[in-house]
């Protein structure tokens, strides 16, 4: 139970960050996700808190694998894939074995596979993270699609290193030829094993859609399963775990172009709980290493073998070395971008040397480490998560700083300002349509609720304006009322009790509670006190009504009541009539959200009344000619020049998202 107490700890520190960055997004998440993990730090809860190693190889590292290889271009990755082998294979080894001597000879006491097991750690660059770092400019789109797919493979590449450098550690034997055999079999196995467990479950999933067993339900766990069956199995045969599950992820990435019209409700599901899970997973390794550093930083303090600056200053010397051979090594022309002129070739090269950020995989690396070797406790495993936190901090904190001097400002297609008056328009004009053709529908308010919600949020409902409708509402239903008594229409009976069905609604639609003792009062105790005449007399003429009824059965005052309902169930239509006439009268550009939050409440009592509280083929049909309209306006804007041509195709993919989702909600 504790454990599962402090995982949503974690989920909630990463939520929380989030939610910060969404709104203030000046800082990289990483750094908001690491201030969560400090600040849980303190919690008792947190004190000695652990993860066992396995975990983040099989539940954080093949996850977040297995969903960067599905959303992997695979015509672009093969059309880039000498660049690709030559960065993530042959530059990564180099860069593992540079580093590796460099620590060795640096500290002693980190033997030569220990050192390599830390060069294999920080190695791997993070294409998530540097996302996050360059969202303000402008990086060249080569640049970018070489670093997606490097980091695609040097993790892997990282990883197999990582299992071969421990190996040696536990055996104290390493031979070169077995070294590379060992590597060969491990990489290529892992690859060739991912690739044929992918065609199967694809395959399976395949099947499963053509036997109609497509629902969310059962397809997006059996996905979600993927990465871990494929982990599993890839491990128990020796190949690489990791290389399978982004072989596999690839598989999969490729048929989701096959799948993405036949099962579009599947795809905007699966779509959504796979950004929501790598998000989470990403965020929760950064709090776990805010929350660890504390506890790190005091073992190393109480140790006299090394020292928290010393450790500092390998992590910065480290980076600076690999970000020197990654500029060299494009400089150079050992990864060649066809893309790019000699003229631009130096900024480029020192571009993709500043974008080799380092993030969830090297943390995820570094505390995967087991906590003992040998039946012996792992002496420095606290020393190689400490300078691989210095690698990661120093390697976001360098180009967040640097590149906004060295790129353009990114300025996007398509501004805020430009969606949001677009969503404005659209969803007016179309209100505006369902009033003119189907005002006197129930359904009309519910309708134009729907279409409301595609608008951006711009703040709450004017409380005055709300009440002032309200108020004028109910004074329309008090005058159709008294009118329909003194024609003789209705009786005294029937009167008060329509009246005090409209009390109640207004009453019920005042959200201040202030407000609401207010009218209380109003209705119960200044009414009583300050009775007419007339009103005095129809009291006493519901009180011999009320005798009458003295002595009726059971059965006889059922039928009595429900007598008394449907008649209030025919006056309604009057006044409900006229207060629908007013308020499509009364909507305006300034007050149609309120107007339609008044609309919906007396709508919803005419449903009541009327028993047609299902009347959902009504509505769509409402809403069909609605979607609809909304596409001949954008249509009609980007036609004329109003609209640009970016608006329009993110306001028709909108609409068709919307159209999509709203009757397969009514679907179900």
């Amino acid at each position: 139970m504790e454990t599962v107490f402090l995982v949503l700890l974690l989920i909630a520190a990463v939520v929380l960050a989030n939610a910060i960055y969404a709104r203030f997004n000046l800082i990289p998440v990483a750094f908001l996700q690491m201030a969560g993990g400090l600040i849980l730090s303190f919690l008792p809860v947190y004190k000695n808190f652990e993860l066992e190693p396995e975990i983040f190889l099989l539940v954080i590292i093949s996850v977040l694998m297995f969903n960067d290889g599905q959303n992997t271009n695979i015509r672009k990755l093969m059309h880039q894939m000498g660049t690709t082998l030559s960065m993530s294979v042959v530059l990564a080894i180099l860069t593992i074995l540079v580093v590796g001597t460099i620590t060795h000879q640096l500290i002693p006491q980190f033997s030569l596979p220990l050192a390599l097991a830390l060069g294999a750690i920080i190695t791997p660059t993070d294409a998530v993270a540097v996302s996050s770092i360059t969202s303000k400019v402008l990086v060249p789109k080569d640049a970018m699609n070489t670093l997606e797919n490097e980091s695609l493979f040097n993790d892997a590449s990282g990883i197999v290193a990582l299992n071969l450098a421990i190996a040696t550690l536990l055996t104290g034997k390493f031979s070169i030829a077995s070294g590379i055999s060992s590597f060969l079999y491990v990489f290529f196995g892992g690859i060739l094993l991912g690739l044929v467990l992918g065609y199967v479950i694809v395959a399976i999933r395949i099947l499963l859609i053509n036997m109609r067993v497509d629902t969310p339900s059962v397809i997006v766990p059996y996905t979600l399963l993927t990465p871990f069956i494929v982990y599993l199995l890839a491990e128990a045969v020796g190949v690489s775990g990791i290389l399978a599950v982004v072989a596999t992820g690839l598989i999969h990435g490729m048929q989701q172009d096959r799948l993405r019209l036949t099962t579009s409700r599947l795809q905007i599901v699966m779509n959504t709980t796979w950004s929501i899970t790598s998000s989470i997973l990403n965020g929760i390794v950064f709090v776990v290493l805010g929350a660890s550093l504390p506890e790190v930083t005091a073992h190393l303090q109480d140790r006299n073998t090394s020292s928290v600056v010393i450790l500092i200053g390998l992590g910065v010397l480290l980076y600076v070395v690999m970000t020197l051979m990654r500029f060299l090594w494009t400089q150079l022309g050992f990864a060649e971008i066809r893309a790019w002129s000699s003229h631009d070739k130096i900024m480029n090269s020192l571009v993709m040397a500043l974008s080799g950020v380092h993030g969830t995989i090297t943390l995820a690396m570094a505390f995967s480490l087991p906590y003992t070797l040998n039946g012996h406790a792992f002496t420095y495993r606290v020393d190689i998560i400490f300078v691989a936190a210095v690698v990661i901090l120093t390697s976001l904190i360098v180009p967040t700083l640097v590149l906004p001097f060295m790129l353009p400002k990114k300025v996007p297609l398509i501004t805020e300002n430009e969606l949001s008056k677009a969503k404005s328009e659209m969803v007016r004009s179309a209100v505006q349509m369902v009033q003119r053709n189907f005002n006197d529908s129930p359904e009309c308010g519910e309708v134009i609720r729907i279409l409301e919600g595609q608008r951006n949020f711009e703040g709450r409902p004017s409380k005055e304006k709300l009440d002032a409708l309200f108020a004028k509402t109910y004074e329309i239903e008090q005058n159709v009322v008294e009118n329909m008594l003194a024609n003789g229409e209705i009786n005294i009976q029937e009167s008060n009790m329509y009246m005090r069905l409209a009390k109640q609604i207004l009453i019920h639609n005042q959200k201040g509670f202030r407000k609401q003792v207010i009218l209380m009062i109003k209705f119960g105790i200044v009414a009583k006190i300050s009775l007419s005449k007339r009103a005095r007399h129809r009291r006493r003429e519901i009180r011999k009504v009320k005798r009458g009824y003295r002595g009726r059965t059971r059965e006889q005052a059922l039928q009595q009541n429900r007598q008394m309902w449907n008649r209030i169930k025919e006056i309604e239509v009057t006044p409900y009539k006229k207060v629908i006439d007013y308020l499509g009268e009364q909507m305006t550009d300034d007050n149609e959200v309120e107007t339609g939050i008044v609309r919906r409440a007396y709508d919803q009592t005419h449903r009541r009344l009327s028993g047609t509280r299902a009347m959902e083929e009504s509505q769509n049909e409402i809403l069909v000619q609605a979607f609809q309209h909304e596409h001949n306006f954008i249509q009609s804007q980007v036609a004329s020049n109003k609209y640009s041509r970016e608006v329009g195709n993110e306001m028709y993919q909108q609409i068709s998202t919307d159209q999509l989702v709203c009757f397969q909600t009514f679907s179900e």
